[in-house]
C-alpha cells in the first residue's frame, strides 16, 4: 500500500506543518483529515473537538467563548475566530472566579479570628515572643486583607466595565478612563471630571464611581478598625514569672521597716510589740479556720507586681479549759463566805491576784492588771522551752462581768474562765524541689526565735510586767498582758470552746505573718520566678466579630451583584493583546505615525469620535432567538448612525 502523506493547507496564522516521511507498507493516517473523507478538515472542527468529557480541575475563565461541540450542533462553524456567548456558563465562571479570591478574603479574616481568640485565651499572661508573634500575625493579616480587597475589587472592575462600555457612548477620553476603571485613580478621575458640560449635577458614571471608591475606602478603612478592638492589657489575676531578682520577706527579725545590718542584736522586745501590731492588722486579711500562710514574692523594681509562691508556713494551737480558785472579776473580789448565800460584793478593794491550777494539779498565782468586766486577757508566756521548740504558751482569761444593780444581776459572763494554750509554729515548707531557683535556703528560713515570737504573739505587749519576787525584789514576772475589748472576735463570747480558743490562736499567728509579708522588711534574692506584669490578650469581640464577619458578607453581596451585572455583556480577557485587539478601529484612526502620542493628542488628532463596545446591528440578523448567527462584536462609531446601543448582549456566535 502507497503511504498517505499528510499535506494540508493551513490558515497563515498557523505555521506550516512539515511532510511525514514514512516507511513503506506502513499506513498512516493525518490528524487533520477526516475519518470518513480523509480530506482537510477545517480548522475549527479539528480546534473544538473534545477529547474527553471529564471535569477540569483548572477553571476556565470569564473571558473563554469557546464554540465547543455543545453548541455546534447541526450548524457547523467554518470559521477558526467564531466564539460562542452564553450568558449562563460566563456568569457562573464569573462567580467561580470572583469566589476564589472571596474565599481568600474569608480566610484571612478566619485566621485573623482564630489568632485573635486564641491568643485571648492564655490568661495567665503572654510572652515577650508571643506578643511579637501576635503582633506579627495580626499585621501580616490586616496587610493581606488590604492587598485581598485591591485584588476583589480591581476583579470586580475588570467583569464589569465591558458592561459600563456597552451602555453607551463615549469620547475617547472617557472611554479609555471606563477600560482602565481598575486603577483607583482612574476612577477618582470620572469621579471628579467626568462632568457633563452644562449641567450642575453629577452623572451617573460619577456616582457609581465615587461610590465604589468610597465602598473600597470604608473596608479598608474598618480593617484598621481591627486594631481598635483589642489591646494588650495587664492581667489582674496573673503575673509573669521569669529568672531574676525576687522581693522576698526577711524573716531573721520582726520589725515593722527595714533595720540597718539585717536586723542583727533587734531588740526582743521591739520584735514581740512589732509582731503583735502586725497581728492586728492581719486580721482584715485573715480567712476563718486557716492554719497555713503561702508567702508572696515581689517584683523588686514593681512592689505591685506580686505572685504566690511555693513556700508555705503552718501553725497549729491546742487549748484547755483549767480551774480558777481566786480572781477573774476585773479586779474586784467576791463574796466568798460561807454564812453568805448570794456573790454580791463586800468588799469592793480591787483584787488582780488570779490563782489557778493546770491540767496536772499544779497551782500557779499571777498578777493579771489589764483586765476589763466581759473581756478577754491575752497572757503569753516569756518563758522559752516550755512546750517545745518553736512553741509558745499562753492563757486566755475571760473576765466575768458582775454587776449589781439594786439587787438585780445583768450577767453577761456569770463566772470567769481561764484557757491554757500552746501553739507551735512550722518550718517554712518548700513546694518546688527546685526552690524557685534560689539557691540560699537559709535566707528563706524562719529562725526558732522569731516562730516563737509568732506564735504567741496574741499575748505579747514587748513590755515587762513587773512582780514582787520572795525575796521582796521587782523583777519583770513572766507573762505579758494584753486587753482586747469592745465588739471584736479576739475578746471571746461566754460559750466558747477550746476549739474556738485555739482557732483564734492560730488565726492571729497566721494574720500576723501576712501582715509581715505584706509590710514587713524585704530581701533581694535571684531565682527563677520573679514576677512580673502579666500581659494578656483583651478582645472587644461584639465589634471584632462584626468587623470580621460583616467584610466577608458584605463583599460576598457584592460579588453576587458584580455576577449579575456583568454577566449581560461579553466579558473580554483582561490582557494587553486581547484589548488591543477591540482598541484596533482606534489605532487605524490614528495611524501607524505617532507612536508616542498621549490620549488627549491622539483624540485631538481625530477630533469627535465618541464609540461604545458592543453587537454591530446586522440587517441579516434573524433576531435574538437564532444562535446560530454569527454577530459582529466590537467598536462602534456614534457616526455609523445606528442610534441606541443595547448593553445587554445575547446569546450566540460572534465574531
Amino acid at each position: 500500500m502507497r503511504p498517505v502523506m499528510a499535506e494540508p493547507s493551513v490558515p497563515a496564522m498557523v505555521p506550516s506543518i512539515p511532510k511525514l516521511q514514512v516507511a513503506p507498507g506502513i499506513h498512516v493516517v493525518s490528524p487533520f483529515l477526516t475519518p470518513e473523507t480523509g480530506k482537510q478538515g477545517s480548522w475549527n472542527q479539528r480546534e473544538q473537538k473534545r477529547s474527553n468529557t471529564g471535569i477540569s480541575l483548572t477553571p476556565s475563565g470569564p473571558w473563554e467563548h469557546k464554540l465547543t461541540d455543545k453548541y455546534l450542533g447541526d450548524v457547523p462553524s467554518s470559521s477558526n475566530t467564531v466564539r460562542y456567548f452564553n450568558r449562563r456558563r460566563q456568569a457562573r465562571r464569573v462567580f467561580i472566579d470572583c469566589l476564589i479570591i472571596w474565599c481568600v478574603t474569608a480566610f484571612i479574616c478566619a485566621v485573623l479570628a482564630s489568632t485573635m481568640y486564641g491568643f485571648s485565651t492564655i490568661t495567665r499572661g503572654i510572652t515577650q515572643w508571643q506578643k511579637y508573634g501576635y503582633n506579627a500575625l495580626v499585621t501580616g493579616c490586616s496587610i493581606s486583607l488590604g492587598l485581598a480587597f485591591a485584588a476583589q475589587f480591581n476583579q470586580y472592575a475588570e467583569m464589569m466595565r465591558w458592561r459600563f462600555l456597552a451602555a453607551q457612548y463615549r469620547n475617547m477620553r472617557d472611554f479609555e478612563l471606563v477600560l482602565g476603571c481598575s486603577s483607583y485613580r482612574n476612577t477618582l478621575q470620572i469621579a471628579f471630571r467626568g462632568w457633563r458640560p452644562g449641567t450642575w449635577y453629577p452623572t451617573k458614571q460619577q456616582i457609581v464611581a465615587l461610590c465604589w471608591f468610597s465602598v473600597f475606602v470604608t473596608f479598608n478603612v474598618f480593617v484598621a478598625l481591627i486594631g481598635l478592638t483589642y489591646s494588650i492589657d495587664v492581667s489582674n489575676q496573673f503575673m509573669h514569672l521569669v529568672a531574676g531578682e525576687m522581693d522576698v520577706a526577711n524573716l531573721r527579725y520582726i520589725a515593722s521597716g527595714q533595720q540597718p545590718d539585717d536586723g542583727v542584736d533587734y531588740p526582743l522586745p521591739y520584735q514581740q510589740a512589732a509582731a503583735n501590731l502586725f497581728g492586728q492588722l492581719g486580721q482584715n486579711s485573715y480567712e476563718l479556720g486557716a492554719d497555713t500562710y503561702t508567702f508572696v514574692n515581689a517584683n523588686p523594681k514593681d512592689r505591685k507586681s506580686q505572685a504566690i509562691s511555693t513556700r508555705y508556713i503552718t501553725t497549729a494551737a491546742t487549748c484547755q479549759e483549767v480551774e480558777i480558785l481566786l480572781g477573774g472579776h476585773a479586779g474586784f473580789r467576791a463574796n466568798t463566805t460561807e454564812d453568805q448565800d448570794t456573790d454580791q460584793d463586800t468588799d469592793q478593794t480591787p483584787d488582780q491576784t488570779l490563782i489557778w491550777v493546770d491540767e496536772n494539779g499544779n497551782q500557779h498565782t499571777d498578777v493579771v492588771s489589764s483586765v476589763a468586766t466581759g473581756s478577754t486577757t491575752w497572757m503569753s508566756n516569756t518563758t522559752m522551752g516550755g512546750c517545745g521548740p518553736r512553741c509558745a504558751q499562753m492563757l486566755a482569761l475571760q473576765t466575768s462581768d458582775i454587776r449589781v444593780v439594786d439587787d438585780v444581776s445583768d450577767s453577761f459572763m456569770p463566772s470567769p474562765r481561764l484557757w491554757a494554750c500552746n501553739n507551735t509554729l512550722e518550718q517554712v515548707t518548700h513546694a518546688d524541689p527546685n526552690n524557685e531557683g534560689i539557691t540560699d535556703i537559709n535566707a528563706l528560713e524562719m529562725p526558732d526565735l522569731q516562730a516563737w515570737i509568732f506564735a504567741g504573739a496574741i499575748g505579747w505587749t514587748g513590755v515587762c510586767s513587773s512582780e514582787i519576787d520572795e525575796n521582796g525584789t521587782e523583777r519583770c514576772g513572766d507573762l505579758q498582758y494584753i486587753l482586747f475589748n469592745g465588739d471584736t472576735h479576739l475578746s471571746l463570747p461566754a460559750d466558747v470552746t477550746a476549739e474556738d480558743v485555739a482557732g483564734t490562736v492560730v488565726g492571729f499567728t497566721i494574720g500576723a505573718i501576712t501582715a509581715f509579708d505584706t509590710n514587713g522588711p524585704r530581701q533581694n534574692l535571684t531565682g527563677s520566678d520573679s514576677p512580673r506584669p502579666a500581659q494578656v490578650v483583651v478582645v472587644r469581640w461584639p465589634y471584632a466579630g462584626a468587623i470580621l464577619a460583616g467584610i466577608p458578607f458584605v463583599q460576598f453581596v457584592m460579588l453576587l451583584g458584580v455576577v449579575w451585572f456583568s454577566s449581560k455583556a461579553v466579558i473580554i480577557e483582561p490582557g494587553y493583546m486581547a484589548i488591543s485587539h477591540i482598541l484596533k478601529p482606534i489605532v487605524d484612526k490614528v495611524g501607524e505615525a505617532g507612536p508616542l502620542l498621549s490620549m488627549d493628542e491622539m483624540s485631538d488628532h481625530i477630533g469627535d469620535y465618541n464609540i461604545a463596545y458592543g453587537v454591530r446591528p446586522d440587517p441579516n440578523d434573524p433576531g435574538h432567538h437564532d444562535k446560530t448567527f454569527v454577530r459582529s462584536l466590537g467598536l462602534i462609531d456614534e457616526k455609523e448612525g445606528y442610534g441606541y446601543i443595547r448593553g445587554s448582549m445575547p446569546e450566540g456566535r460572534y465574531d
